[in-house]
């Protein structure tokens, strides 16, 4: 993108290394002071109506929130797998497009969540809208599988299945949870924190579908010349293809090659 290149020249110096890191921890110590039940979880997450009556840490607060509050052990063990997979998504992504890059991608994911919230309490005043980070780590993630679909993971730390296809799956799941959405304003605020996988991969989206174009009508063009007849008589018609107990034979006529079956040479 031409337009991160000049923001990069100008403001790459500003950019933070590691901003994922950074980011989970602050959700651990949020989630030990949840634990010992100095802050609670509900007061965290982005609600635009508590927003809207003083309650502006919201704007921020959502983003430091984790994921979920354990109940158990394994829950505990899957909440840090969590974690660990974040991060190692994250350190890949700022590996491959540099910090100021995944900075920017985040930064406008993080402001998608906010205008997303909102947009949706307009659509919907009635209905209560809440935001938590997990649909933008989900951009994090469909990221981290576009650039490397074929990296393989072991679902319950045993099968291998490749990215790509966990992300296909996790797509799937998405689109459940927008229809079971509730309203048309929370379906908003769950895919405006997309957007920004959107506005990072449109030209390699754009690109994609152009080539699955290409490659389908070359099958076409390809299809069409292998079941294209070799021999066509040119007194009835028939061809190789049409009927191949005949036999076709050339002839000359004003000098030119003129195919003809033996039906018709009688």
């Amino acid at each position: 993108m031409k337009v991160l290149d000049s923001l990069e020249k100008r403001f790459g110096h500003l950019a933070i290394p590691n901003v994922v890191l950074i980011l989970i921890v602050a959700q651990l110590l949020m989630y030990a002071a949840i634990l010992v039940g100095r802050v609670e979880f509900v007061s965290l997450v982005l609600i635009p109506k508590a927003v809207l009556n003083g309650e502006w840490w919201r704007l921020f607060s959502f983003v430091i929130a984790p994921p979920t509050v354990a109940q158990s052990l394994i829950q505990g063990l899957f909440l840090a797998f969590y974690w660990y997979i974040f991060w190692m998504m994250s350190s890949a992504l700022e590996q491959a497009w540099g910090v100021f890059r995944f900075n920017v991608f985040l930064f406008v994911g993080f402001l998608l969540s906010i205008l997303g919230a909102f947009v949706g309490q307009l659509i919907s005043p009635s209905a209560l809208i809440f935001l938590s980070p997990y649909f933008l780590y989900l951009s994090v993630f469909f990221a981290f599988a576009t650039l490397n679909p074929n990296i393989q993971f072991l679902i319950f730390f045993v099968v291998p299945v490749k990215v790509k296809w966990i992300a296909w799956f996790v797509a799937a799941m998405t689109a459940v949870s927008v229809i079971g959405a509730g309203s048309i304003g929370m379906a908003v605020a769950i895919l405006a924190p997309l957007l920004n996988y959107v506005l990072f991969f449109r030209d390699a989206m754009t690109q994609s579908v152009i080539s699955k174009k290409r490659r389908k009508q070359f099958d076409k063009e390809r299809r069409a010349t292998a079941i294209e007849a070799l021999h066509s008589c040119s007194s009835c018609g028939a061809t190789d293809r049409s009927n191949p107990e005949r036999e076709f034979r050339y002839k000359m006529i004003d000098g030119d090659a003129v195919c003809v079956c033996d039906a018709c040479r009688g």
